[in-house]
């Protein structure tokens, strides 16, 4: 028997010192039961994380002698995950029985500095546009995505180079639904439903006979779009 209100709160970081990678997830959440035959609970949660050195391509340069002929750019990427997720439960009667599950994602990737590695002697990076040469961004068109054109030296010997911008934003929707009725003793019917996103529903129904044989059909669930 579930009491008659839940509450969670559950922050929780880390951060490595070394290569200043970092993650921080908090969550909440609150169930609650207003009557004896349902139950609902909502669950969000925000996570950031930092990552300082995400590799993001190799290019030739005879220039970059340090590393025989070849330059190599990594990116100081962030990223922010906002997501909330919701269940129901219902009780028709001792024999039925109906639960819901939903989800909502939401994800943003930013890439913040694009760094290049000087010096093979732990690791030595320059930032482009403050430490060395110079960086610019070419916005998408209809036609093509973002850009990003560096320049290791700026007005020095070594080629400029381009490389395709790693934001991104991702949204997704979740959906799960079973309604469960059990017709005869030892025997249930149940219907589920599944979406993700834009696709299908698919959707399965089963009947367990009574004497344990199984069938199974598969169509449709209008119910649930």
């Amino acid at each position: 028997m579930r009491d008659s209100a839940q509450y969670l709160i559950s922050p929780c970081s880390s951060r490595r010192h070394r290569h200043r990678h970092a993650h921080i997830h908090t969550s909440a959440g609150v169930a609650l039961k207003p009557a004896a035959n349902v139950f609902v609970s909502l669950t969000p949660s925000f996570i950031v994380d930092e990552t300082p050195a995400q590799y993001v391509t190799t290019v030739s340069d005879p220039t970059a002698t340090s590393f025989y002929g070849k330059r190599y750019v990594f990116a100081f990427i962030k990223t922010r995950t906002l997501s909330s997720r919701h269940e129901g439960e219902l009780d028709f009667q001792p024999e039925s029985h109906a639960a819901a599950f939903h989800a909502a994602i939401h994800r943003e990737r930013s890439l913040l500095l694009v760094r290049g590695v000087r010096g093979a002697a732990h690791f030595q990076r320059a930032i482009y546009g403050q430490d060395v040469g110079t960086i610019i961004r070419t916005p998408a068109t209809a036609v093509s995505s973002a850009t990003y054109t560096a320049d290791p030296d700026g007005a020095g010997p070594a080629p400029a180079f381009s490389f395709g911008d790693p934001d991104f934003t991702f949204r997704s929707l979740i959906g799960n639904a079973v309604v469960r009725w059990e017709y005869r003793p030892g025997s249930p019917c149940s219907s589920c439903g599944h979406r993700a996103g834009p696709e299908a529903i698919p959707t399965a129904i089963s009947i367990l006979l009574p004497r344990g044989a199984r069938s199974s059909v598969t169509g449709p669930l209008t119910c649930f779009r």
